[in-house]
């Protein structure tokens, strides 16, 4: 009898039919917007905060940040990642409309200037940088700036920097940072200005390819007259002047998705993430050491 019943419990099992989609609860999906130039390293974010809330699902439209901006401010999103805060005229418009969008920096990366293996040098002066987006031309010979798109990230930063937008004929615009590192390695007369979290993420085999493949421009500080590059260490002692920042702009409800995900990145664990991705934190996350005595 014993026997009976064991193998008729053993039959039920095998004979239960298997899961349905019913049975498996769904994923809280959200989007966020983000400008092409932050794509790679939020995306890295994004698996490792889907691997710690299994129940929540983060989609990713990629849009030039001016784009990114303005579908915040027409509601049709709620969570931005990009660089620059609200103008003159959208902070305007948004105590005119009683708004609070909460305005977090992240963290800190250097814009990174990559040339063909084949240009003349491995380091240059802001001055000649300068030269380079105006005119499109270094020591006589004439090359072509690659940014994003017009209204991105990169292309408004450098417009600032500059004083001069990104629509002379030299510069063009559109594509990845992909898109635009493999451009590169096919020209001898591009010049491309890229994040430098491209830089630092050397664990994907396709960022270390293309990599091998182009230079690395250092700028020459007028302080000391020594090359700095735009990771880390020269980003915190403000030694290389192209650094960007990296915001969350936020309008989320208190308890909605995307003000999670922004808390993930602002606190302790997501800090940590950005420093051990190469960035610079917005806060250095602490560490406790430990003294003994013998």
């Amino acid at each position: 009898m014993v026997i009976g019943c064991v193998l008729s419990a053993v039959s039920s099992c095998e004979n239960k039919p298997p899961e349905t989609s019913d049975d498996i609860a769904e994923k809280d999906t959200f989007t966020i917007l983000c400008d092409p130039s932050w794509e790679s390293i939020i995306r890295s974010f994004i698996v490792t905060y889907e691997g710690l809330n299994a129940h929540q699902s983060i989609q990713v439209l990629v849009k030039p940040e001016s784009e990114c901006i303005q579908e915040l401010l027409t509601n049709r999103h709620s969570t931005v990642f990009v660089s620059r805060s609200f103008s003159k005229e959208e902070n305007i418009f948004l105590e005119h409309n009683q708004w609070s969008i909460d305005d977090d920096t992240l963290c800190y990366d250097g814009l990174a200037w990559i040339v063909p293996r084949s240009f003349p040098r491995d380091s240059v002066t802001v001055q000649e940088i300068q030269e380079l987006f105006e005119r499109g031309t270094f020591q006589g010979q004439s090359y072509s700036i690659l940014l994003n798109s017009s209204g991105s990230s990169v292309a408004n930063y450098l417009s600032t920097y500059f004083g001069v937008p990104p629509s002379v004929k030299h510069i063009y615009t559109g594509g990845s940072d992909e898109e635009i590192l493999n451009r590169i390695t096919q020209s001898n007369q591009s010049v491309a200005c890229i994040s430098s979290s491209w830089l630092v993420n050397l664990e994907e085999p396709k960022h270390r390819s293309y990599l091998s493949a182009v230079k690395l421009l250092k700028i020459i500080s007028p302080k000391d007259h020594k090359a700095y590059s735009p990771f880390q260490n020269d980003l915190a002692l403000c030694m290389y002047p192209f650094k960007r920042v990296l915001r969350v702009l936020n309008h989320d409800a208190r308890s909605g998705l995307g003000t999670a995900f922004a808390s993930f990145l602002l606190h302790e664990r997501g800090q940590r993430a950005f420093l051990k991705a190469g960035l610079l934190p917005f806060k250095i996350p602490g560490r406790e050491v430990e003294f003994k005595t013998q």
